[in-house]
């Protein structure tokens, strides 16, 4: 197998339900012991990486990429499953009396849930906020209409793509810090910086490196998959977790998860060790694969549990939630997510 073919790597399905279990074990309560923020994070790196990898298989193979193709994809991956999502998702708000307005629907369906989230406000009280989830998807798609653009424009040269990327993300981190010092975290909305496209898609450029170093820089990949940079990697990882000031979280931060996932992830990926195997098991295997719909429905199920059954105590609400949101994401990813992104292979011609 070549660096860039696209065979599904099962261990990149692994760090999917990593990402998605780091996400899930906040929202439901353990968000003291489990940084969601990180899952989230881990999801952009991994989506970078492997449309990238997709993209230089397809260049390498025909000397092109289909842009129709690309959004194809896009289109059958996502919109299905999410439409269901918000259907389920408005037909609870509805038996409790609290449908959002058109503008918040038209959010999540044309991509500014993000920032409809930060300068607005998301619809439920009672089941709180079941749209807001929304706003990772909102970052990837706004990365994702730009991204092959770039890549069809400057991939015959890599060194220069690599060049352009590295000053992007500069200029992003520089922005964040600008945003943190000059304008100050008390004067910015809630989640400005979190949740906004400008301040975070360089986390998926973290994974485009990554995928660019390995298929035309092999030597430097190889040095990023030995012990001693994974080590160096998870060092810098639980830096970043254990700074709590909140000009560092939400500056650089960011851009130095980047980096140690950049250390870290090769080893974990590509390299035969205890890590790789476990992430390799099938049902963490199956987690991940399902992890779009489980990241999709978790938030609404947790919520709509405590709503509707408020008097559980913890531990038969947590054996709720993860049963309903286990079953639920399995039928999505089994019933619509497989069978719409058969269809969409069948479109791509």
């Amino acid at each position: 197998m070549t660096a860039h073919q696209s065979q599904r790597l099962q261990a990149l399905d692994g760090l999917r339900a990593l990402s998605i279990a780091l996400v899930f074990l906040s929202h439901i309560g353990f968000g003291h012991l489990f940084p969601g923020g990180l899952g989230v994070t881990i999801f952009f790196f991994i989506s970078g990486f492997i449309i990238t990898k997709l993209m230089l298989a397809e260049w390498d193979t025909s000397g092109r990429v289909s842009i129709r193709n690309f959004y194809v994809r896009r289109l059958f991956r996502l919109t299905p499953a999410l439409l269901f999502f918000v259907l389920i998702s408005l037909a609870l708000m509805a038996v409790v009396g609290e449908l959002p307005p058109q503008k918040e629907v038209a959010s999540v369906f044309f991509y500014f849930a993000n920032y409809y989230g930060i300068y607005s406000s998301f619809s439920g009280e009672l089941i709180k906020q079941p749209l807001a989830i929304t706003w990772s998807l909102a970052v990837e798609e706004h990365f994702y209409f730009v991204f092959p653009f770039l890549f069809i424009g400057f991939i015959r040269l890599p060194k220069r793509f690599l060049s352009l990327i590295a000053v992007i993300l500069l200029a992003m981190l520089a922005w964040r810090v600008y945003l943190v010092l000059a304008i100050g975290l008390d004067h910015l909305p809630h989640y400005r910086i979190y949740t906004a496209t400008d301040t975070r898609a360089d986390s998926i450029l973290y994974g485009v490196v990554l995928a660019i170093i390995q298929v035309y820089y092999p030597l430097f990949f190889a040095k990023l998959s030995r012990q001693q940079t994974f080590l160096c990697g998870a060092f810098l990882m639980l830096m970043t977790l254990a700074i709590r000031n909140e000009e560092f979280r939400e500056s650089l931060r960011y851009s130095l998860q980047g980096v140690a996932l950049l250390y870290m992830f090769p080893m974990l990926v590509f390299e035969k060790n205890a890590l790789n195997n476990f992430l390799q098991l099938p049902p963490v295997v199956y987690l991940g694969r399902i992890s779009y719909s489980l990241y999709l429905y978790h938030w609404l199920i947790t919520h709509s549990v405590a709503h509707f059954l408020p008097e559980l105590t913890t531990l038969p609400r947590i054996a709720l939630i993860t049963v309903l949101s286990l079953m639920l994401s399995h039928l999505s990813y089994r019933y619509i997510e497989q069978t719409f992104q058969n269809l969409g292979r069948k479109l791509m011609v």
